[in-house]
């Protein structure tokens, strides 16, 4: 029997990065990138598709700590949507799906970029499930903070 994933809160982080906000686009939106600026993001490989457009798919291998100890998971990822400066992802792994949209946006001579995640759990998510929205955002501050200081190198 299937299960029926449940969704939680969305989580919104927004970052200033200190850098053209095409410039800034051109590198989130690639997502081959990830491995620079995403501290838990360990390889990207695509797996469908020719570069970053709608219907590209890309697997990610992850390691996060927890515990004492490093869980590495893959995780396959879909570009749903690409304009202008924005990117859509839906993201899945053997715990849940996330549907993920990150923004670039000008401002005051740098970018702020904007993500919003989704997420549905496949199983009762347990307390993983409160602290999920905590995580996530300290997770993506993270990310940011690198993307942040690899635009200001």
């Amino acid at each position: 029997m299937a299960t029926t994933p449940r969704p939680l809160r969305p989580v919104k982080v927004w970052f200033h990065v200190p850098a053209d906000p095409t410039q800034v686009f051109a590198f989130v939106s690639d997502t081959r990138n990830d491995p620079i600026w995403c501290p838990n993001v360990t390889d990207v490989v695509q797996v469908d598709g020719h570069g970053v457009h709608p219907g590209a798919r890309f697997r990610f291998n992850q390691t996060v700590r927890a515990g004492g100890r490093d869980l590495v998971s893959e995780v396959d990822v879909e570009v749903i949507r690409v304009d202008d400066r924005t990117i859509e992802w839906q993201v899945e792994d053997r715990f849940q799906e996330r549907h993920v949209r990150l923004s670039v946006s000008e401002d005051k001579g740098g970018s702020v970029v904007s993500q919003t995640t989704v997420a549905a759990f496949k199983r009762p998510p347990g307390l993983a499930g409160w602290f999920y929205p905590l995580l996530a955002r300290r997770t993506f501050k993270d990310q940011f903070t690198r993307l942040a200081e690899h635009f200001a190198e």
